[in-house]
């Protein structure tokens, strides 16, 4: 059982959002949490950040914000809530980060199919389990 839970969720992949709360509900102790985080790559990865205004952004992160409190009012029982997180950057490194900064001792995500791109650069997912600290859980 786990007591710090991490689940990175990504918008796209909400298909396989049940199977990663029902992942992180059966590996929870009782006393656990379960933190959510999103990571928005546009200012790095987007040949347009430059010219993204700063309340755009605000206004994307206000979004997201409200639909991960949305995720985590519906799938995740009050005992177990933890922190609800949007930050800004590489996605692999801010998982990483956030996880050694919250103590984590699993991280849950979902995994894409890979595409062309993945098997030359490598996907988030398989970033995050060759460099966590802790065990890491990829639901396909």
């Amino acid at each position: 059982m786990f007591k710090e839970i991490l689940l990175p969720l990504d918008f796209e992949h909400e298909n396989l959002s049940a199977q990663v709360v029902e992942s992180a509900l059966r590996l929870c102790h009782p006393e656990g949490r379960i933190h959510l985080l999103y990571v928005n790559p546009s200012r790095v990865h987007h040949a347009a950040a430059p010219f993204y205004s700063k309340e755009l952004l605000e206004k994307q992160d206000e979004a997201i914000r409200a639909q991960l409190d949305e995720f985590m009012q519906t799938h995740i029982p009050d005992e177990h809530r933890g922190r609800l997180e949007v930050r800004h950057g590489v996605v692999y490194d801010t998982i990483l980060a956030r996880a050694k900064k919250l103590a984590v001792n699993l991280i849950i995500m979902p995994a894409s199919r890979p595409g062309a791109e993945t098997y030359l650069l490598g996907s988030n997912s398989s970033k995050v389990v060759r460099h966590a600290d802790c065990a890491v859980l990829v639901v396909r």
